[in-house]
């Protein structure tokens, strides 16, 4: 995922091998999904990886999140999902919220 200005030249840049399906802006930077890692991650306004929001866990089985939605007054984001890994698409909207 790269960041260019209107002549072509990348200004930022986020190089890890992660397969990015969809993303969304918050005031912190960006929210996308890492889909072959099963995370949610927050990626700063330089494209580095802030922290990872959201990933498989005991309290949720987020495989291959696929889209997302932040709702940026209530701090929420909805993502869509599988709900296990046999699954062959997604079939779960799931509301978290990223206030403390």
């Amino acid at each position: 995922m790269s960041e260019v200005d209107w002549n072509g030249y990348v200004l930022a840049e986020f190089t890890h091998n992660h397969e990015l399906r969809h993303l969304s802006t918050n005031n912190e930077g960006l929210v996308i999904t890492d889909f072959g890692n099963h995370r949610i991650l927050l990626l700063n306004k330089e494209l580095h990886l802030e922290r990872v929001l959201i990933e498989t866990d005991s309290k949720v089985e987020l495989w291959n999140p696929d889209q997302l939605h932040y709702n940026e007054l209530k701090s929420q984001l909805y993502v869509l999902y599988r709900s296990s890994k046999e699954r062959l698409s997604s079939d779960v909207i799931s509301l978290f919220c990223l206030r403390d």
